[in-house]
């Protein structure tokens, strides 16, 4: 399903991505298409849901911060401009991507999750655990700052070229090049991927974690006391995966979205939902990117990071491929 990949991503990531969109899309699958030019352009933290605008800004909602102390760093409104994806950390930090490359922080900022090293070249994917940040430069180097404490930020010194991060509690996963997993930090041994494990997208929470197989096939590991890791055997292809507290999201090829793990929402195939091209899970709410933009929240009516702002619509396709990437 996925298996243009590998050969691309000779040319870098971005263009894979967008190679294999034109391959699926050829194949008539058009929603899994316009996912995979999408970057990430809604999150979901502790506090707050954030959106990127197809202007390039970034909206908020949620909570009003509760934990503005000396360490917290206030949003850069001024700078927040050509965004062009954005990450949220569970325990209160938010990053922006910008379309020249670099990362903007704000947020809880008590372990130093939000100082963004200086002179941090410029940066193609970022990632937000619960108290530390990770960022893939242009030429596929992982960079972490933040809590250290279960050496989450202690990215391998012989990690080959990576395409994509994700964060959890205590932990850092890196997608590399060639398709392998790799992990490190707190449970690296009982969070290490089934061997001979070759993926194109993964995504990891807490304690489990989920990845996509060039076939499109999702394979999940880790804690499963909610049947979080228990992937439905009759799931259709997949292009993306989230993974939230105690349950588990798919997008398929189709633009369904499929649930599974703890019973806070419908399992199974979502009722009721008009097609979706992008997915993103947290604690407690789930959000969903429809093809024209519009952000659909599920999660307790009285959660305010479900309170969409009316007539709110998003970024739905990737700004274009770099420079010296294609």
């Amino acid at each position: 399903m996925l298996d243009v990949w590998f050969g691309a991503l000779r040319h870098g990531y971005r263009f894979a991505r967008m190679l294999q969109a034109d391959d699926l899309e050829e194949r008539g699958y058009r929603l899994a298409a316009q996912a995979l030019r999408s970057e990430p352009v809604v999150a979901c933290g502790y506090e707050r849901s954030l959106a990127v605008t197809p202007e390039g800004q970034v909206v908020s909602w949620g909570r009003t911060f509760y934990r503005i102390s000396r360490w917290y760093v206030r949003r850069p409104d001024r700078l927040l401009r050509d965004v062009r994806a954005v990450a949220a950390g569970c325990e209160g930090h938010y990053l922006a991507l910008t379309g020249d490359g670099r990362v903007l922080a704000w947020g809880d900022n008590f372990f130093g999750q939000c100082n963004v090293p200086a002179g941090l070249p410029p940066v193609e994917a970022v990632a937000a655990g619960a108290y530390h940040s990770l960022a893939v430069t242009a030429d596929g180097r992982v960079v972490a700052w933040g809590r250290s404490d279960y050496d989450q930020r202690n990215v391998p010194p012989d990690l080959p070229p990576v395409v994509a991060v994700t964060a959890g509690g205590s932990y850092s996963f890196a997608l590399t090049a060639d398709g392998d997993v790799v992990v490190w930090g707190s449970g690296s041994e009982e969070l290490a991927p089934p061997a001979g494990l070759k993926a194109v997208a993964v995504a990891a929470n807490f304690s489990h974690v989920l990845a996509v197989t060039p076939e499109g096939r999702v394979v999940a590991w880790g804690s499963n006391g909610y049947g979080e890791c228990n992937v439905p055997p009759d799931l259709p292809p997949a292009v993306a995966v989230t993974a939230g507290f105690g349950r588990s999201v798919a997008l398929t090829v189709t633009g369904d979205v499929a649930v599974w793990g703890k019973p806070w929402l419908p399992c199974g195939v979502l009722p009721g939902l008009l097609k979706a091209v992008a997915v993103v899970a947290c604690g407690i709410p789930l959000l969903a990117v429809t093809p024209e933009g519009r952000v659909v929240i599920w999660g307790h009516s009285a959660d305010p990071r479900c309170a969409v702002p009316p007539g709110l619509t998003v970024r739905t396709t990737s700004s274009g491929v770099p420079a010296g990437n294609a």
